[in-house]
């Protein structure tokens, strides 16, 4: 049986998801549509948000570890990013709502560690793959709730209405927040730095795993996109992101489970198999409808490496030190996925979609080799040296 403090960030995870995913696919056609920017325009506002928020993240973390509490931070983090997202419907221009969307990404960013650290505080190390999982399975779960309604509305009343439906939502955010996650009181850390020849197998390990992630970041932004110029509408595109959702909310939570049996990293190797698989299908999509199997397939490996890359940072980590250790890989993944527009924008520019995904496939190659090399994951270091499965947990 979950803990009370597991289910009740399952449904801030609910809620808190709808938020992410309408602005990966529907942000940039906003920003077009309705604020006058041009693609690119919207792309860079998109990589603008995202790396800095990410930045914060160790600094925010240690703060968290130091105060020994989590909640506060979610609290901040929300309260201040509500009257950023309902501003950024009243701004004159693309510029304007693009700033105003960049700080409340950068507030948003105050809870993020602190999210992610209070799952490794409430569950031991062997059910850690099925605590991140139950929470990948509720933000799909509520993402495709988020995109039905959201499909809807903007279909019916255009793109304008984006942001409001976003503000509704965060009331919901806020409420679980304040009435219903608890407000646990941990052993605080020491006011001291950790080096980062301390932290360094986590950086390694960052860098390793966060290398397909400027594929994955381009990709996650231009499918929906793809998606319009193959002849989809607005609600046909939150079809597309439905089915992958939808898949990530079924087997979450026994794929976790699975990493718990058989490790971290062998989940995160056959994961970022998935996405690699996901990527030629998107490649070769001629309709939009064709983007839908890959989108299930690029979805099913999300569920894998996400789950698998926070559970082996949550294991590696002191236990007074988890909010700075995830904000340092969320630092170097978020960093490296926020490029991922940007660096697709001008593979387009030069070699149109199937540059996007050449590169995305080129860096999920690279991803691979670099974990193999360190890992050995699919033993054949292993089994030349003779020595045990580098991934199982301790």
């Amino acid at each position: 049986m979950a803990r009370r403090e597991l289910l009740s960030l399952s449904l801030y995870s609910l809620l808190a998801s709808n938020r992410g995913g309408l602005f990966i696919v529907f942000f940039p056609l906003y920003l077009v549509a309705v604020k006058g920017s041009t693609l690119p325009e919207a792309l860079v506002i998109l990589t603008l948000a995202w790396v800095p928020a990410s930045l914060i993240g160790p600094w925010v973390g240690r703060l968290s570890d130091r105060a020994g509490r989590r909640r506060p931070y979610l609290l901040l983090g929300e309260a201040t990013a509500f009257p950023l997202f309902l501003a950024v419907v009243f701004a004159p221009g693309w510029v304007a709502a693009g700033a105003l969307f960049i700080a409340a990404e950068l507030a948003l960013a105050i809870g993020g560690p602190a999210y992610t650290a209070y799952v490794a505080d409430v569950t031991n190390s062997g059910e850690r793959g099925f605590g991140y999982g139950l929470l990948n399975a509720t933000s799909s779960a509520g993402g495709v709730v988020g995109f039905v309604l959201a499909g809807v509305v903007t279909f019916e009343y255009g793109l304008w209405a984006l942001f409001p439906f976003v503000v509704v939502v965060m009331v919901g955010t806020l409420s679980v927040v304040v009435f219903l996650v608890p407000d646990l009181e941990l052993p605080a850390a020491p006011p001291r730095h950790r080096s980062l020849r301390e932290m360094k197998p986590v950086i390694t390990f960052s860098f390793a795993v966060s290398i397909r992630a400027i594929g994955s970041g381009a990709v996650a932004t231009f499918y929906g996109y793809l998606a319009v110029v193959l002849g989809a509408n607005d609600f046909e595109v939150s079809l597309v992101a439905i089915a992958g959702l939808l898949t990530g909310a079924l087997v979450s939570v026994p794929l976790g489970r699975m990493i718990d049996r058989r490790g971290e990293i062998r989940g995160i190797w056959y994961g970022t198999l998935l996405t690699l698989g996901s990527f030629g299908l998107f490649a070769i999509a001629s309709t939009w409808t064709e983007t839908i199997p890959a989108q299930v397939v690029r979805n099913a490996g999300l569920a894998l490496v996400g789950t698998g890359m926070t559970a082996w940072v949550a294991r590696m980590a002191p236990a007074d030190r988890r909010a700075e250790y995830l904000g340092m890989f969320s630092l170097i993944n978020s960093s490296l996925w926020s490029v991922g527009p940007l660096v697709g924008a001008v593979a387009i520019a030069f070699w149109g979609y199937p540059g996007l995904f050449v590169m995305a496939i080129a860096t999920t190659v690279v991803s691979l080799v670099v974990m193999e090399l360190l890992y050995g994951e699919m033993g054949i270091r292993s089994r030349l040296q003779g020595a045990p499965n580098a991934s199982a947990p301790p």
